[in-house]
């Protein structure tokens, strides 16, 4: 529901709270809490997925049913592009259920090993969860430089600019803010380089795999 209500705030709030609630990093979040929060692995794994999926069935529902921003769009010549707005909203449900049910069991085990591990494996699960939940917003960077943004801001598009700056941003240092608890709570600094290290591949790993899942997404919508 806040997934759904972000959507509808405009300027850099809007941006912020998209980023929070409805974005990869805030569901993966979630995720990521879930399966830390669970008693064992297979709970972890199984809350982690459940909540995503239904994140996004009642997420794309609302859009369905109650804001319905996929209907009253005209084409060219003039007839109704309804047909096309609901097969926008069918292709974008598929591909997140896909990434809800691959990253659930994915992020809740990370989140369960990451408290219960030892040490060495602790900090792996954590960085590879950390860099899995900066990816997006490492896709999002290279898709449009910081330095192309700064040539932006002074167009009649500043406010909406600086605001998705502020959201890249927030999506990229989040991460590391959960890296950092993760690793003074459970004491992991004296393996850093297995964190910085897992973290760093696995954001780019990730960002490729955004990349990949967002053209073919295009291409099917």
């Amino acid at each position: 529901m806040l997934a759904f209500l972000a959507d509808a705030v405009d300027g850099v709030a809007g941006h912020i709270m998209v980023v929070v609630v409805s974005s990869g990093l805030g569901w993966g979040l979630a995720a990521l809490l879930t399966g830390r929060a669970a008693t064992g692995r297979r709970s972890a794994v199984t809350g982690a997925t459940v909540l995503l999926v239904a994140a996004t069935l009642v997420y794309y529902l609302l859009i369905l049913v109650v804001s319905r921003r996929w209907s009253g769009g005209y084409l060219q010549d003039g007839s109704s592009a309804d047909q096309y707005g609901l097969r926008s909203v069918a292709v974008m449900t598929t591909a997140w259920l896909v990434v809800s049910v691959v990253a659930g069991p994915v992020l809740g085990l990370l989140g369960q090993m990451s408290k219960t591990m030892p040490v060495p494996g602790a900090a792996l699960a954590a960085g590879v969860a950390c860099g899995l939940l900066a990816s997006e917003g490492w896709q999002g960077i290279t898709a449009a430089p910081p330095w192309r943004l700064l040539v932006a801001v002074v167009s009649s598009d500043a406010g909406y600019v600086r605001g998705f700056a502020a959201a890249q941003l927030a999506e990229v240092l989040v991460p590391f803010a959960v890296l950092v608890w993760l690793a003074t709570v459970h004491r992991l600094w004296r393996v850093w380089p297995i964190l910085l290290n897992a973290m760093i591949l696995t954001a780019a790993s990730g960002a490729l795999c955004w990349h990949l899942l967002r053209a073919a997404a295009n291409q099917l919508g």
